[in-house]
């Protein structure tokens, strides 16, 4: 087995084989995978996309996801599972602050970006319906 190891800014022109081990490192796979670039200006990357990027394995993402006042991360280490995690600010008996994190979603499938934020917002409301509850008592 071969290893290559290249950077977002390396280009390579040799064949790979399936032999061939390939890690690459920020190499925005997510934009190239996901259409970032369209296939009407970018004819020859677009070709690359499902023959040979799609194939990639993701060894660690950590991607950081935000949406209506809620933050957390979509997460990976191979071989576990896909996860969404969700943060979320508590306050402790001395009010101090600090961050807790949530598992919320989990997937052998990476969640889209979107699903992600749905997941964490739906917990989000969730927590904080849990939270007025128990202020009530």
């Amino acid at each position: 087995t071969r290893i290559c190891i290249l950077s977002s800014s390396t280009t390579t022109t040799t064949t790979t084989s399936a032999t061939t081990t390939m890690v690459i490192i920020n190499g925005a796979l997510d934009k190239v995978r996901g259409g970032y670039y369209p296939g009407v200006f970018f004819p020859k990357l677009a070709a690359t996309v499902d023959r040979f990027y799609n194939k990639f394995e993701s060894a660690f993402y950590l991607k950081p996801i935000s949406d209506k006042g809620v933050y957390g991360w979509i997460y990976r280490v191979f071989p576990e599972p896909w996860q969404v995690v969700l943060q979320t600010v508590k306050t402790d008996k001395k009010d101090r602050k600090y961050v807790e994190d949530t598992v919320v979603f989990t997937s052998d499938k990476k969640p889209s970006y979107n699903e992600a934020v749905s997941k964490m917002v739906t917990e989000a409301a969730r927590q904080q319906q849990q939270q007025q509850q128990q202020s009530k008592r």
